[in-house]
């Protein structure tokens, strides 16, 4: 899965970034900022739906006790998941 959304520094002393998302047309629109690089990061990650990991480094699971909060991703909320495109099957006819 490519990600949709990417970090751009703004080139301004102090820095500042900015969250991009990537459209169907090919090109890159801010969504977020701009701001500093810590909370770019932050919701780059909740929007590209990365998971959560604790001290160790270690992926955290959901806690099945909260049923509306996901605390296995860093936004609280699984991703989408995209559909399947099937191919469909091509029947061969016997000639006579």
């Amino acid at each position: 899965m490519a990600k949709q959304y990417v970090i751009s520094e703004t080139g301004e002393f102090p820095p500042q970034y900015k969250v991009l998302k990537l459209d169907d047309d090919g090109i890159y629109k801010s969504v977020f900022g701009p701001d500093d690089l810590e909370d770019a990061e932050r919701i780059c990650a909740e929007m590209n739906g990365a998971r959560a990991r604790n001290g160790k480094g270690q992926l955290v699971a959901d806690d099945p006790s909260t049923p509306e909060i996901n605390e296995a991703y860093v936004s609280g909320k699984a991703p989408k998941k995209a559909k399947k495109t099937t191919a469909k099957k091509k029947t061969s006819k016997a000639k006579k």
